[in-house]
């Protein structure tokens, strides 16, 4: 039988034996003070002592010709018995409770609604970006978050809201029939990359590279992790200037020639002409510009 002893406290017990009268005699050599004594029968009684003597007293009578019936705790002994016998009942509900508080202030979900919703990956991109994720801290500041999904073509309005461990983030768009797919930004032209923008999506090449025409310079996913061997899909936000070297010839005089070779390779650099036969020789660089999503 498990005794709890305490310094402070009672505890009670039931004793039979043939001379019930003599265990205050046994205990008092001992140096066990009784508190309380009383014959239930000839041959039981019951009798309380302090707590912390309790084990002392269960030890003594039951090595000998006494036989304990029952032992059961007084004030505070009874207390503390029985917050032991509770104690993991109160351990998974300190549990449960710890666990509630846990939860309630971590991301347990992410939705994204809206007209924009179609930037889902985006907006959670967006939102790991600042350290939000499943099971994350729930975000204190959230201007960061909104005003880099403002920036995603088309989007005019954007909140994120926080419900228990759920946030919501509402999207919505100016015009929501044009939706954008997800593609890569590809080179417009043959020569050496002159300017490269690129605010969503992974770079290949640098600028002074050469590159093809049909070239992808901007790939429309994300690689993360520490070894880049996850990715997602990515709407491309992206601008390419690709200069290209020419020469042609043109009939008539120099003004007429260099007018015509803006009116065929719009933006110019390093223009220089040369006399010819039939005219003038217009040797230069076009710049010719793609983009994806950015003006």
């Amino acid at each position: 039988m498990r005794l709890i002893s305490l310094p402070f406290g009672r505890q009670e017990f039931f004793v039979e034996a043939l001379s019930v009268y003599r265990v205050v005699d046994k205990l008092a050599r001992a140096g066990i003070e009784i508190l309380s004594f009383r014959t239930e029968s000839k041959n039981s009684a019951v009798f309380t002592v302090n707590g912390k003597d309790a084990k002392k007293v269960f030890a003594i009578l039951r090595g000998s010709c006494y036989n304990i019936k029952k032992v059961r705790p007084k004030g505070l002994s009874k207390i503390a018995e029985r917050v032991v016998k509770s104690a993991g009942l109160f351990t998974g509900i300190l549990l449960f409770f710890l666990s509630v508080l846990f939860f309630q202030a971590r991301v347990l979900d992410i939705r994204v609604v809206g007209s924009g919703a179609y930037y889902k990956d985006e907006v959670l991109r967006i939102l790991s970006e600042n350290g939000v994720k499943k099971f994350s801290a729930l975000p204190d500041d959230c201007s960061p978050i909104t005003a880099g999904i403002i920036a995603l073509p088309r989007v005019s309005f954007c909140t994120v809201g926080k419900d228990g461990g759920i946030v919501t983030v509402t999207v919505e768009v100016t015009d929501d029939e044009a939706t954008l797919s997800s593609e890569p930004l590809l080179s417009p032209a043959a020569g050496v990359v002159e300017e490269l923008v690129v605010v969503r999506g992974t770079p290949l090449v640098q600028i002074g590279d050469s590159v093809s025409e049909g070239a992808e310079v901007v790939k429309n996913e994300i690689f993360f992790g520490e070894e880049k061997e996850e990715s997602c899909k990515v709407i491309v936000i992206a601008r390419v200037v690709v200069a290209v070297p020419f020469a042609k010839e043109y009939a008539g005089t120099e003004e007429n020639a260099l007018l015509s070779a803006a009116l065929e390779f719009g933006q110019t650099r390093d223009l220089h002409t040369t006399k010819t036969g039939e005219g003038y020789l217009v040797e230069g660089v076009a710049l010719v510009a793609r983009s994806l999503n950015l003006g």
